[in-house]
């Protein structure tokens, strides 16, 4: 039970929400557990644990709610716009999971009973992590008006998660319910006529099915008459006519999206300029030669020592450091004896390169990562050349004994019509190292990033690469790594979030993982806009993957935590022996 008194609420009986036969709040433990295996603790947490008393003649009933999270809760209203920002991307990322969940008969009367709350004021933030109470209630005695739910729904949670139309209202299977319904009804009437009375009516309805008995031939012209619609139909809807020009359906990525993801980047940069410009205004070089910027860190992002005072080996960078720093001199935890290595390591032995042969002979090759054990992701336009031509794929990795056959289990795609480009692959090898996955609690605009992959422009020069394509599969060709910074985060669809970084990427780094300073996923690299100076690449996100990952069985070690990187200190070389 969690200890921690958040708020208490007088309800009405038929206030309570129904999964099954038993009030949604009364569920909580199987809530928990789903949540728990199918999107991570950190979406269970959201939901505070209710405390139910049933009430009396008198008195009505009424629902304390407690978390497990220590510190004075506040309502998500009297943030400061910034901190309601961070917030409300938190739960939009959180709650994002139970999108699925709603959509799956087994699981949606109890993941849709949870996201019926009382109001507008439901969510609390308790220190940086919001918690919702008066869940499981809908007010004014609507509990159990299911009709009414999807309005509700878009007054309150429905700003943080857009749900499917199919969502709003689950049906009740047909059938056996009508059924049972018109077995009763008929046995009513049944009992409450006299057996006279009974007899005329029997005969009465014989008349009557008589009278109705309807020739075939009757039939004729309304059969023609559907045919001729039909015809007419078929032909106003066929592309080139009068009504649609294509089948298509409409895009999950609009222009006024893209028009968007323009602007938020020009604003980034100009930002990115400014800051640089009143860091260079700031800087002050010390007589020790370090050179300090306006925060007291050094560019690198550390907190220098004092002045003739010996730096510690290792010290602790802030994650949006004006210099990335090397991804050889961070440490990240790791399975070695020391139990730590270098973030260069860890991102090597996770990431995969993904070739897909068609039957033609052709290879066309992706990125791809280790998201559990003999699970790996990459993304859907990457393997499709193989689906559609009844190919193979291939997996590739510093961190596999030997080539690995995959099996497709899921994918998402395209982008542009489906608001997502995942894919989900099986590999017979479990062995594998995986990335955890952060789901941040705060923007992560400037913060470090590296991006891995086999870009195809430097595999065209590469011997192992060329091996490979020549039969030897124990050549494996070199990972590609390039650091950069998060631009702006962008929401181009509904249900389509992505990370505009600048970390270098071109045709071949698709699929591949976009990896903080601490050794977590927060993206997928997916696709490259192409501008006069630069190129800026775009990974959705860890949230939308997670998504993705939903009802598969597929459950990645979650991160939420800050990044705090730890690196080892440039050391200047030896003087050389004159």
């Amino acid at each position: 039970m969690a200890d921690h008194f958040l708020s208490k609420i007088g309800i009405a009986p038929e206030d309570f929400v129904l999964a099954g036969q038993a009030p949604v709040l009364e569920q909580h433990a199987a809530l928990r557990d789903l949540l728990t295996e199918r999107a991570g603790p950190e979406v269970a947490a959201l939901f505070a644990e209710p405390l139910i008393s049933r009430g009396n003649d008198t008195a009505p009933p009424t629902v304390s709610w407690y978390t497990e999270l220590s510190g004075d809760p506040r309502p998500l209203a009297s943030l400061s716009s910034g901190e309601r920002d961070s917030v409300e991307r938190y739960l939009g990322d959180h709650l994002r999971p139970l999108r699925a969940l709603t959509e799956n008969p087994d699981t949606a009367e109890l993941a849709l009973g949870a996201l019926s709350v009382y109001g507008q004021d439901d969510v609390l933030v308790v220190g940086t992590r919001p918690v919702i109470v008066n869940w499981g209630l809908v007010p004014g005695g609507h509990g159990a008006n299911v009709g009414s739910r999807p309005a509700h729904f878009d007054a309150t949670l429905g700003r943080f998660l857009t749900l499917a139309p199919a969502s709003a209202a689950p049906r009740r299977p047909v059938g056996a319910a009508e059924a049972t319904g018109a077995t009763v009804a008929a046995g009513a009437v049944a009992g409450s006529v006299r057996p006279a009375e009974a007899a005329a009516s029997e005969g009465a309805a014989r008349v009557v099915a008589r009278e109705r008995v309807i020739s075939p031939i009757a039939w004729v012209p309304l059969l023609v008459l559907l045919l001729l619609a039909g015809g007419s139909l078929a032909w106003l809807l066929m592309p080139g006519t009068r009504i649609f020009n294509a089948w298509a359906s409409p895009p999950a990525i609009t222009d006024a999206a893209t028009l968007q993801a323009a602007r938020d980047l020009n604003d980034s940069l100009r930002a990115r300029r400014d800051a640089l410009q009143a860091a260079l205004d700031g800087a002050m070089c010390r007589p020790d030669g370090v050179l300090v910027l306006p925060n007291g860190r050094t560019p690198e992002g550390v907190l220098p020592p004092a002045v003739g005072v010996a730096p510690e080996r290792k010290a602790t960078a802030a994650p949006d450091a004006l210099l990335p720093n090397s991804p050889a001199r961070v440490v990240v935890p790791d399975d070695s004896p020391s139990g730590e290595g270098s973030l260069l390591s860890h991102i090597e032995a996770r990431t995969v390169m993904v070739l897909a042969m068609t039957g033609a002979g052709t290879v066309t090759t992706g990125s791809g990562f280790s998201v559990a054990p003999g699970m790996i992701v990459t993304n859907q336009h990457v393997i499709e050349p193989a689906q559609s031509a009844g190919g193979r794929l291939l997996v590739i990795g510093a961190g596999l004994a030997e080539p690995q056959l995959a099996e497709v289990l899921k994918v998402q795609g395209p982008l542009l019509e489906a608001g997502g480009d995942f894919a989900l692959l099986r590999i017979e090898a479990t062995t594998i190292p995986t990335f955890p996955v952060h789901l941040p609690g705060q923007s992560l605009k400037l913060t470090n990033v590296v991006a891995a992959g086999y870009p195809g422009d430097v595999l065209a020069t590469d011997v192992n690469y060329r091996a490979l394509l020549s039969g030897d599969l124990s050549a494996v060709p070199g990972l590609t790594v390039t650091d950069g910074i998060i631009n702006t985060e962008q929401k181009m669809g509904p249900e389509t979030n992505a990370l505009m970084h600048s970390a270098a990427l071109s045709g071949g780094n698709s699929g591949g993982p976009l990896i903080d300073m601490c050794g977590r996923l927060v993206g997928v690299n997916t696709f490259v806009r192409q501008g006069k100076l630069q190129n800026r690449g775009f990974a959705l996100t860890s949230g939308d993957l997670m998504a993705f990952l939903n009802g598969t069985g597929v459950a990645p070690s979650v991160d939420s935590s800050v990044c705090e990187p730890v690196v080892l200190r440039a050391q200047a070389a030896p003087a050389a022996a004159e």
